[in-house]
């Protein structure tokens, strides 16, 4: 017995006839929406200003490779400060007058450690 199966998108926003579904993301939460060609229009106007000033992400990477990838990432973004023990920061901030800098220069630390880690 012959079947024709017939598949109607709706869209979410007023019920009409959908003419596509669009997937996107936000806060690591993925999403799909059905929407007719005037309401697509309205969702991408509203994500452009956004999108513009935004930066891609590989989120898409396979589980391994983004570990990988992130355990690259973080071996080469340890800064000298981050080596430096509880007491040594302290001593360093002293030295360097940065009480609450969050981010401390490698070349800054490399001088407190010529000055002879005072």
């Amino acid at each position: 017995m012959a079947q024709n199966l017939i598949i109607q998108l709706i869209d979410d926003i007023d019920g009409g006839e959908a003419d596509e579904t669009i997937a996107f993301s936000l806060n690591g939460k993925a999403y799909e929406i059905d929407l007719n060609t005037r309401n697509a229009g309205r969702l991408r106007e509203a994500f452009a200003p956004f999108i513009d000033k935004a930066r891609t992400s590989n989120r898409g990477e396979s589980g391994s490779k983004l570990r990988q990838r992130d355990a690259v990432a973080g071996a080469q973004s340890k800064t000298l400060f981050s080596t430096l023990d509880v007491d040594e920061k302290a001593r360093f901030r002293v030295w360097a007058e940065m009480p609450t800098a969050r981010r401390v220069s490698n070349a800054k630390v490399q001088e407190w450690i010529a000055a002879g880690r005072p």
